[in-house]
């Protein structure tokens, strides 16, 4: 579960979040945002828990990051 019980448990999510395209103040990224603001919300809730499941996997690694990535990779070549 996506579920970060304290800040040492987000680490791994922090840290991909700064690896990421929208580590930018100006765009936040939504999945960011999710996670941030519905971490403890989704305790018992089993449709919340689901969709943050859906977007950061429970080692804390955001689920869009090889995509965007991929998408960055592309970019780069065209350029």
């Amino acid at each position: 579960m996506a579920y970060f019980p304290n800040g040492s448990a987000g680490m791994a999510f922090d840290a991909t979040c700064c690896e990421c395209i929208h580590d930018d103040p100006d765009a936040a990224c939504p999945i960011a945002l999710i996670q941030t603001l519905y971490n403890y919300e989704q305790i018992g809730n089993k449709l919340l828990e689901n969709a943050i499941n859906m977007l950061v996997n429970a080692r804390g690694v955001c689920k869009m990051k090889p995509l965007i990535d991929k998408l960055r990779e592309r970019d780069d070549e065209e350029t």
